[in-house]
């Protein structure tokens, strides 16, 4: 038996002519992913790149008809630029940080926000209210995630009784302080926040307990090859997340995060409806079964991405919805598990 949802996600719809022009520091292998997102900006534009490595800048720059320039500071004084992309390593964001925020830049950042929440928190000092700061994760202006969390919200299938997810893929080669603990705190911290932020939003409900376990099983690194977290949370729900650099698959590209990764994902509901993410022709959807049944949501393409909301919600004096505190809260709960 097939169910079609009568509920379908929306476009955001909004009307604007304005776009913001932004400074990205940190031209590393984080921007394989952004490219095409920051070249379809409808709300935003990169004026000007930096990075230690000049080659670097200077090839995304002409990737997104941007100017590469010789120091972060042409980027922090230049009066046109009103946002700082700040792509760098989390090590070395605390004096940038500083910089934006005295010349009145509102800040882009990546997760995870801090090495650890000690440095996490020293970053939120700086911002202090006084600039915009949005984190971005895996799920930042994500439609597939937002239709879960609509169709969770309704009530419809019940909500999040457990999230688990396992990603397997070889240790970073492409630097030396993703496998550092004192500059970014090994896999975790590295990749899984991703779903320690996705999961918590999904489930939408007070920590009540974690447990981290963190051991070593093949690699020979600066930090444990394989971790787990488990989150209990007040409404009964659970988050089970693992990760893995143990087995030493296949990577394509030494220069960058281009590796075979395996990735499991089970959401079920306290209604015992198993959900999954779905791609039929390049079109995605969202899939519940129990006992014979399915139901079937499309998900709509935003029509903002994440950038164009972060430019229109400056715009309009909202709030960011991958708002610093967020991230904030993240670093806690590592700790929290860490630290247990």
């Amino acid at each position: 038996m097939v169910y079609q949802s009568r509920n379908q996600i929306r476009p955001r719809k909004i009307t604007m002519t304005k776009v913001l022009k932004a400074g990205l520091i940190g031209c590393g292998d984080y921007l394989r992913w952004e490219i095409d997102p920051i070249n379809n900006s409808k709300y935003f534009k990169v004026k000007s790149t930096y990075d230690l490595d000049p080659e670097k800048s200077r090839k995304v720059a002409n990737r997104i008809g941007a100017a590469s320039v010789d120091s972060a500071d042409a980027i922090f004084e230049d009066k046109e630029i009103r946002i700082v992309m700040i792509f760098t390593p989390p090590g070395v964001r605390k004096e940038l940080f500083k910089k934006a925020v005295n010349h009145g830049k509102q800040i882009i950042t990546t997760k995870p926000f801090g090495t650890s929440l000690k440095n996490a928190r020293e970053l939120a000092k700086i911002i202090d209210d006084r600039v915009n700061c949005a984190v971005f994760y895996g799920r930042t202006g994500n439609a597939t995630v937002e239709k879960i969390k609509e169709i969770l919200d309704s009530g419809e299938i019940g909500k999040l009784a457990l999230y688990k997810e396992d990603w397997l893929h070889h240790y970073p080669t492409w630097n030396d302080w993703a496998t550092d603990p004192e500059k970014n705190g090994g896999p975790f911290m590295d990749a899984m926040m991703h779903n320690l932020n996705k999961s918590r939003y999904l489930i939408d409900s007070p920590v009540k307990k974690v447990q981290f376990v963190s051991e070593n099983y093949v690699q020979d690194l600066k930090c444990n090859d394989t971790e787990f977290m488990k989150i209990n949370f007040e409404n009964g729900a659970s988050s089970w997340l693992f990760i893995t650099w143990a087995a030493d698959l296949e990577v394509f590209d030494t220069s960058g995060n281009d590796r075979v990764h395996h990735g499991i994902l089970h959401m079920i509901t306290d209604q015992g409806w198993y959900i999954t993410e779905e791609e039929i022709e390049e079109r995605r959807y969202i899939q519940a079964e129990k006992d014979g049944a399915t139901k079937v949501w499309e998900v709509k393409p935003f029509e903002l991405n994440r950038y164009d909301s972060f430019s229109v919600s400056l715009q309009k004096g909202r709030s960011q919805e991958a708002d610093y505190r967020d991230a904030l809260k993240d670093m806690e709960i590592w700790e929290r598990g860490v630290r247990a």
